[in-house]
C-alpha cells in the first residue's frame, strides 16, 4: 500500500505464498506456548539447558514454563544438532507443498544434511579421479563414451528439463525432490560406480578412461550449478575446485549460466 501510494507503482508482480511452519505435534509455532524453533539454533546447533533457556524465558504466559521445559526435554533430549544453513534450506524446499502446512519434523533435516554430505563425498571421488588427469577437454582430445556415460548424460537432461518446468511452476517441492533423486540415486547410486570398472581396469583405452573422467566432472559441474539457488554454500564451496577442472572459470558459481535443457 505504501509503495502504491508514495510510488504509484506495484511492488511486487509475483508473490509465493508457502504454507504456515507448525511443530513436530502440527501446533501453530508461537512465543506464548513455547515451542518455537529458532533457525539459527537448527544450523549452528544448541544444547538442551540453552534450548530451554530459551524457550522458557519471555512467556507471555509464564505459568506455562514448566509444562513447555517438561515438553522441550521429551522432545530434544540431546538438544539440537548442527545441520548447517544448506540442509535447513533444502528441507524447507523439499516440504514446500501447495496449499499444505509444513508439519516440521528434525528426521527430515537430518536426512538432507545426508545429502550434503553425499554431494560432498562424490566430489571427493570424482576429484580423486579427475585432478592431475587428462579429462578430455581439449578440442582435439580423442574419447570414447561408455553406455554408462550416455545415459547419465541422458539423465541429466531429463532432470533439467523437469527442475525448469517445476520451477516455472513454483512447485520448489517438484524440483528439490528431482535433484535429489538425480544426485543421490542415479549420479551417485549408480554412476559413481559404474566409473569404476573403467577407470581401475588397467586394460581399458586410454580414449574410454578419457571419457568417463569428462563425464563425471562435467555432470558433477552442472549438478553444482542446479543445487546452487536450493543449497548456496556447499555448491560454491566445492565449485571453486571443480570448476576449473571441467573448464569453467570466474570469482563465484552465482555468475555462472544456470544450466538449461
Amino acid at each position: 500500500m505504501m509503495t502504491l501510494h508514495f510510488r504509484k507503482e506495484v511492488p511486487f508482480r509475483t508473490v509465493y505464498v508457502h504454507g504456515l511452519v507448525r511443530d513436530a505435534e502440527g501446533q501453530k509455532m508461537s512465543k506464548s506456548k513455547g515451542n518455537v524453533i529458532d533457525p539459527i539454533d537448527l544450523i549452528d546447533g544448541i544444547d538442551l539447558d540453552a534450548l530451554v533457556e530459551k524457550r522458557t524465558s519471555g512467556l507471555m504466559q509464564p505459568h506455562l514454563a514448566q509444562r513447555t521445559e517438561e515438553s522441550t526435554r521429551k522432545q530434544f533430549p540431546d538438544g539440537i544438532g548442527a545441520y548447517g544453513t544448506d540442509a535447513l534450506r533444502f528441507t524447507y524446499y523439499s516440504l514446500a507443498s501447495t496449499g499444505r502446512d509444513i508439519k516440521f519434523d528434525l528426521g527430515r533435516i537430518e536426512g538432507y544434511k545426508n545429502f550434503c554430505n553425499k554431494i560432498w563425498n562424490a566430489a571427493r571421488y570424482v576429484l580423486m579421479n579427475c585432478e592431475n588427469e587428462d579429462c578430455g577437454l581439449a578440442q582435439a582430445s580423442e574419447l570414447e563414451l561408455t553406455l554408462a556415460d550416455r545415459w547419465i548424460m541422458s539423465k541429466l537432461q531429463e532432470t533439467k528439463a523437469e527442475v525448469a518446468h517445476a520451477v516455472a511452476n513454483y512447485r520448489f517441492d517438484h524440483a528439490s525432490q528431482a535433484l535429489y533423486e538425480f544426485v543421490w540415486n542415479e549420479y551417485c547410486d549408480w554412476y559413481l560406480e559404474l566409473s569404476k570398472p573403467v577407470l581401475w581396469d588397467e586394460s581399458a583405452s586410454q580414449t574410454a578412461k578419457r571419457g568417463t573422467r569428462k563425464t563425471l566432472i562435467q555432470v558433477l559441474e552442472e549438478c553444482l550449478r542446479l543445487l546452487h539457488p536450493f543449497m548456496p554454500y556447499i555448491t560454491e564451496e566445492i565449485w571453486h575446485t571443480v570448476g576449473p577442472l571441467a573448464g569453467k572459470s570466474g570469482p563465484t558459481i552465482m555468475l555462472q549460466p544456470y544450466p538449461t535443457c
